[in-house]
């Protein structure tokens, strides 16, 4: 799966999760991106390096080990 496919099945996934579509606009401003980032991410023009780096790693990984790294991060966020 390609970074496109996993940025567009994360964003249905996030909709279905909350029961309200989502735009990409105000998924850029939620994910720290301009709006035509996100939709160059969307299309496949544009694939974040660090983005496919951090999947690689994250692929090395226990499915635990990965939600416990995911938790940490939220955390982080909501504290700032």
């Amino acid at each position: 799966m390609n970074i496109k496919n996993i940025i567009n099945k994360s964003h249905s996934l996030i909709e279905a999760k909350e029961i309200n579509k989502i735009s990409q606009s105000n998924m850029a401003k939620r994910i720290g991106v301009s709006p035509r980032t996100y939709t160059e991410y969307t299309r496949g023009t544009n694939e974040p390096l660090a983005m496919k780096a951090l999947l690689n790693i994250l692929n090395m990984l226990e499915d635990e080990d990965i939600v416990k790294i995911v938790k940490e991060w939220k955390g982080n966020a909501d504290a700032q």
